[in-house]
């Protein structure tokens, strides 16, 4: 069922945005690519054998086609400020041992790991950096996301396991989606 689902949810979430009247074009395509690489990434990851590293550099290049589009819709200082606060605070605690867990498997990796966590921060503050709720929260969703699969692939048992991962993911992409429509 995974296997369909999770790039079925992207599929569908990619047709909603192209087919979005009224938007700004330039945004709409860099958010297209991020949900395409979004897209690679979730399928690397689910074959059985697939790379971490690989789908890692796919959700990377997603977060910075993000980060982009955030950048091209216009950032507000005063949201920025907020969104650092919130990610410091909310991520601040989670990321070392992240990192070591990482680390601990391989010291290249541990980097790779450690880049993609401040890659997702950046974007993260980015997307309260816009100062629309929708945006907010999914940049948000799709840290609390990706700090759950890290937890639970460096460090230990999360709660909810896949299921919390899959979730927070999907509601964070259609999110972004939600923010780009309703502009």
């Amino acid at each position: 069922m995974e296997y369909v689902a999770k790039p079925a949810v992207m599929v569908v979430l990619i047709v909603a945005v192209l087919a979005l009247d009224d938007v700004d074009t330039s945004v709409r395509a860099l958010i297209v690519l991020g949900f395409g690489f979004s897209l690679v990434g979730d399928v690397v990851l689910m074959l059985p054998a697939g790379r971490f590293e690989a789908g890692l550099g796919a959700f990377l290049a997603a977060h910075c086609f993000t980060i982009a589009a955030l950048f091209d819709a216009g950032l507000q200082a005063a949201w920025v400020a907020a969104g650092a606060l919130v990610v410091a605070v909310g991520a601040g605690g989670l990321a070392p041992p992240i990192v070591r867990g990482a680390a601990a498997r391989a010291r290249p990796l541990a980097f790779a790991v450690g880049a993609y966590i401040t890659v997702l921060g950046v974007m993260a503050v980015s997307a309260v950096g816009v100062g629309h709720w929708a945006a907010a929260a999914a940049g948000l969703l799709f840290l609390v996301s990706d700090a759950l699969l890290g937890w639970g692939r460096f460090v230990g048992p999360t709660p909810g396991g896949r299921v919390g991962v899959h979730v927070t993911y999907h509601l964070a992409q259609a999110g972004f989606a939600t923010w780009l429509a309703l502009g």
